[in-house]
């Protein structure tokens, strides 16, 4: 009996939020600097791939450069054997073992590049990540083209709305070199990468907490920290908190829907993760407003948003779940200022 079932999925940050943004019904285009045809076959269709001057599908565009990561998913009390003993998993999860020198150098297609340029006037928001990936020895110089790169959006089109997502890693001086420099308007992380920000007390009083001084810290519209029970969000404008808890509750419902079942067009469950809300009672014994399925408070010119997690039972993915959260969060986000811009016209 093989110990593993292999199968082959979409991965990375980019190619997965790619695909929610698509199936949600906006227009997306990928920077794809490795596009197997096997890859482009897991792409929805109407992914934008730039080629020269214009965009073609992923199945048009594919080559034949590939870059595989292996993914050891596992379920709560599996146990393995080692020299060192039994080894048993405390909860649902996954280990992620990679090798990948194009995508840790934040690599970029010229076409993308190029593609980017030309038409960022009429793209109305960015997802920007992969940055956990960039190694120790040289982070900086990689670091700052890219922010280049960023800060020329934005001189070209300052109406942009940019989010940044975070990830593991190698060194927490990283993340603390990069946030400072990022020309964004939003950027995400869990509450391990917030942690690495700074100081971080326990529970979502901390987490709040450590949010708002962060989101102070780097003067940017918003914070986002999805956890295992909750995914709060700390705003100011031009995100307001009646939006951005649907947005979260988007967030929820998507990665709650794709755990389960494998596609986000399915219902969520409909079971509430206990202590997420047993953090959102607290919130609003705290003064904070009930809307929907969270909670939101005013703090000075910010507002706490929180709406608490979904619980799958029965998991069929691990990998990407908050990739297809940010992704719907920052979806909901866009469309809503964007109305709101094109209302004051």
């Amino acid at each position: 009996t093989p110990i593993f079932h292999w199968q082959y999925r979409l991965g990375g940050n980019a190619g997965i939020m790619a695909n929610v943004l698509a199936a949600l019904g906006a227009q997306p285009i990928l920077n794809a600097p490795a596009l197997s045809q096997r890859m482009a076959e897991m792409l929805d269709p109407r992914v934008g791939i730039p080629s020269g001057s214009t965009l073609k599908s992923p199945c048009e565009a594919a080559g034949k450069d590939e870059m595989m990561h292996f993914v050891f998913q596992f379920k709560e009390n599996d146990r393995l054997s080692s020299r060192l003993g039994e080894i048993v998993a405390r909860r649902d999860n996954r280990l992620i073992a990679s090798y990948d020198p194009l995508n840790s150098r934040l690599y970029s297609n010229p076409d993308f590049n190029n593609y980017c340029m030309e038409n960022i006037s009429r793209i109305d928001g960015a997802l920007v990540s992969g940055f956990h990936l960039a190694p120790l020895q040289n982070y900086k110089k990689i670091f700052d083209g890219k922010i280049r790169d960023i800060k020329s959006w934005k001189t070209k089109n300052p109406d942009i709305f940019i989010h940044a997502e975070m990830g593991s890693f190698q060194d927490p001086e990283i993340m603390k070199y990069l946030m400072p420099c990022l020309p964004v308007d939003s950027i995400g992380m869990n509450e391990d990468e917030l942690a690495m920000s700074g100081d971080l007390e326990p529970g979502w009083r901390g987490t709040a907490r450590a949010a708002l001084k962060l989101k102070k810290d780097l003067s940017i519209s918003r914070i986002g920290i999805h956890t295992h029970d909750y995914i709060l969000s700390i705003i100011s404008e031009p995100l307001n908190p009646e939006i951005e808890i649907a947005a979260l509750m988007d967030g929820v419902c998507a990665a709650s829907s794709m755990a389960a079942t494998g596609s986000i067009a399915s219902p969520p469950p409909f079971e509430v993760n206990a202590a997420g809300l047993t953090a959102m009672k607290e919130l609003c014994n705290d003064g904070a407003s009930l809307f929907r399925s969270g909670a939101f408070m005013h703090s000075g010119d910010s507002s706490i948003c929180l709406v608490p997690s979904l619980v799958v039972r029965n998991l069929k993915f691990t990998v990407g779940l908050g990739d297809t959260a940010t992704a719907s969060i920052f979806y909901r986000e866009l469309m809503a200022i964007k109305k709101d811009a094109d209302q004051s016209c």
